[in-house]
């Protein structure tokens, strides 16, 4: 029988870790993988590039949907993961669901630092880390476009 893995985190590494367990060890993991952002994990380096449609959004996905399917990982996209519990060994998700595990891994990397100056929390100011990040700057900075909140 499988042990329970729960990954919170939905990005580069967990991607990798995944590829290696799944590569490594076939069938000793039953992985779930939680992550807040609602899409496959990809590289957020390349964002950038994104930004500059120089590439599209799904050109930047690490893996396809049928790569983490034929693995037998079940993505959780869209939830935050807001408790830990060891003792009873579950992760609860913002919702109430429970995911239980054996092994946990926390791979969330970072957050977008918003510098401490006076305006940065005024409408239209907009952090730089995720695809929705990206979203909303495309969306604001089209010609002829007035930034509002």
């Amino acid at each position: 029988m499988s042990e329970p893995l729960v990954i919170i985190g939905n990005g580069m590494a967990a991607t990798r870790l995944v590829d290696g367990l799944t590569t490594l060890a076939p069938g000793r993991y039953a992985i779930a993988v939680v992550g807040e952002e609602p899409s496959l994990a990809y590289n957020r380096v390349l964002l950038s590039s994104v930004l500059a449609r120089e590439v599209e959004a799904k050109d930047i996905e690490l893996k396809t949907a049928a790569w983490w399917r034929d693995r037998g990982v079940t993505l959780v996209y869209g939830r935050r993961a807001v408790e830990i519990d060891t003792r009873a060994r579950f992760v609860r998700l913002r919702g109430g669901a429970k995911l239980g595990y054996a092994k946990l891994v926390v791979a969330t990397g970072s957050e977008a630092v918003r510098l401490p100056l006076a305006g940065a929390d005024l409408p239209g100011v907009v952090t730089f880390r995720d695809k929705a990040d990206v979203n909303t700057i495309l969306s604001r900075a089209r010609p002829g476009a007035r930034w509002r909140a």
